[in-house]
């Protein structure tokens, strides 16, 4: 097998793993964190965090990770600014929190 062959099967195997359940008593609703991301997605966040726009990134985090008891996401893309601007941002900052608990820092993310 080669390498690219075994980082798929990497990749596929942490997708395909099973999602971290999160309270969210303000919002009187259990989620689930999707176990990972696609690259591109990854990106869209960073680029958004590394250009000070925080409050973007943080909405894009919860679209691309928060999901129901079957899979399907909580959030679309069109809800960004409604959810930077219409939520509680300590919930968001918690949730988020919560999401990126487990996951590599940027830095690990580069390589650095």
């Amino acid at each position: 097998m080669s390498i690219l062959e075994k980082a798929k099967q990497h990749y596929q195997t942490k997708l395909h793993a099973e999602p971290r359940k999160i309270n969210i008593p303000e919002w009187d609703t259990v989620a689930y964190i999707k176990p990972g991301m696609n690259l591109s997605q990854l990106g869209e966040i960073m680029e958004l965090s590394q250009s000070g726009k925080t409050a973007e990134a943080m909405a894009l985090t919860m679209i691309f990770r928060l999901i129901d008891e079957e899979g399907r996401p909580l959030f679309k893309k069109h809800d960004r600014v409604e959810l930077m601007k219409s939520v509680d941002p300590d919930v968001l900052a918690k949730i988020v929190g919560e999401i990126n608990s487990n996951d590599p820092s940027e830095d690990d993310a580069e390589g650095n």
